[in-house]
């Protein structure tokens, strides 16, 4: 939602991103190595808010995603996506993913349940959208192309948002994003039901 409505071809911080894939691509830093930065700043913010320390988290999570954001850009504007580079941004994804959430959550045990509530959901939708990639044949300019859906990954923000200025509030926000997530892999698995309805 926030990814597609911000990022959206033309919009300024789709230009700001396109100039800094530019500068990175001008400077020679590759695509891969902006997903390994990704990795690292993004399992630096799960310490970080393991240990307490939750402006540093968001800074180092929101250094990562900026890292995310422009990986494939610079692939794409420099020398071309691989299949590889595509592997590795959507498992260390996951596990940015994965560290943002236990540190937020394993400080705090009233946290847990609505941690592995959402976790589960992000499991499911994994599942569906790898499942309608795999089946599908359509050719993407993208190595790992997403089906549409409601939530992308910049709603995790959003969470960090509320852990940060209302954190009595984090386990009602994160059984509503699990439920948003199942809406999200209900509208992946329609989208896959339709565009795979005449392949065998």
């Amino acid at each position: 939602m926030l990814d597609s409505a911000f990022g959206r071809p033309g919009a300024a911080i789709d230009r700001a991103l396109n100039r800094l894939a530019d500068f990175c691509v001008r400077r020679g830093v590759s695509a891969n190595r902006l997903t390994y930065a990704a990795l690292i700043l993004g399992v630096v913010s799960g310490v970080m808010f393991g240990v307490g320390r939750q402006w540093l988290a968001t800074l180092a999570v929101v250094g990562s995603g900026t890292a995310d954001a422009i990986d494939g850009r610079v692939a794409r504007r420099g020398d071309g996506g691989t299949r590889w580079g595509g592997v590795i941004d959507l498992t260390f994804d996951r596990i940015v993913e994965a560290a943002v959430l236990l540190g937020i959550a394993l400080p705090q045990p009233a946290w847990h349940a609505p941690a592995l509530v959402l976790a589960a959901t992000w499991y499911v939708n994994l599942c569906v959208f790898l499942a309608v990639g795999a089946a599908s044949d359509r050719a993407s300019e993208k190595v790992i192309d997403y089906p549409p859906g409601l939530l992308e990954r910049s709603e995790l923000l959003l969470l960090l948002f509320v852990v940060l200025v209302l954190p009595a509030w984090v386990p009602i926000a994160a059984y509503v994003y699990a439920g948003l997530e199942i809406v999200t892999a209900t509208q992946r698995l329609l989208h896959g039901r339709r565009a795979l309805a005449g392949l065998r």
